[in-house]
């Protein structure tokens, strides 16, 4: 899954700077418009995702109000 920011709707510069700034601090991949995905990455999303599920990188309902009763 992409990260897609409108750059343009961020009147402040210093705040469009240090956005761009963490992200990539962060390595978070990031576009500036909008395209549609292509269906081989789609596919590799839910591959991904796929391969997440299979090592137990998930959270189930339960323990998600589990964690919610920890706030």
């Amino acid at each position: 899954m992409e990260l897609v920011i409108d750059i343009d709707q961020i009147k402040d510069p210093s705040k469009r700077e240090w956005l761009i700034k963490s992200l990539k601090l962060m390595h978070i991949d990031y576009q500036t418009n909008e395209r549609p995905q292509t269906i081989a990455e789609y596919n590799e999303d839910l591959r991904l995702g796929d391969e997440e599920i299979d090592q137990g990188k998930f959270t189930n309902v339960a323990d998600l109000k589990e964690e919610v009763k920890k706030w």
